[in-house]
């Protein structure tokens, strides 16, 4: 685990896209995919992060995993699609850059038992949620801001809505 975090590290400075401007924004769905993909990625990140501190919360973050395969395989899914949309060929790499980045901003986070201990239960209610995405979303947003998502949110417009 220990190398991939390296490797996420080493390809920090490799996410900026030029073609960046292609995508426009995100609606909904994929916005709930980008957020159930941060759940994944802040849950594996701290967990590699105890573990590094002698910290084994592996257990909990397994369980996550596990109960909510399907979930955050169509999460991923939705992603690569918006990926694949916005920047054609090079979708996968950018997917690729995208979800390089969601680790790398909770690489660096501080680790102490209180954190590990947090986390661990916010692995272990997020394998409670059994792939209910509103659970796994109400988690991942109480765990603080979520990342920014290149081309932004789609604005709600109530005034169209109602025409």
């Amino acid at each position: 685990m220990k190398g991939g975090l390296c490797v996420a590290v080493a390809t920090a400075g490799y996410f900026t896209d030029p073609a960046q401007a292609q995508m426009s924004c995100w609606a909904p769905q994929h916005v709930a995919a980008a957020k159930i993909r941060d759940l994944q990625s802040r849950l594996m990140v701290a967990t590699m992060r105890c573990s590094a501190m002698g910290i084994d919360i592996l257990p909990q973050y397994n369980s996550f995993v596990r109960n909510n395969r399907s979930t955050i395989q169509a999460a991923n899914g939705v992603i690569k699609a918006r990926f694949a949309q916005g920047y054609g060929g090079t979708g996968q790499v950018a997917y690729d850059r995208f979800t390089t980045a969601l680790a790398n901003a909770y690489g660096a986070d501080p680790t102490n038992r209180l954190i590990c201990d947090q986390t661990a239960a916010s692995a272990s209610a997020a394998a409670a949620a059994n792939g209910d995405t509103a659970r796994l979303l109400h988690i991942v947003e109480s765990m603080g801001p979520t990342p920014d998502l290149p081309g932004g949110e789609c604005r709600v417009n109530f005034a169209e809505a109602a025409q």
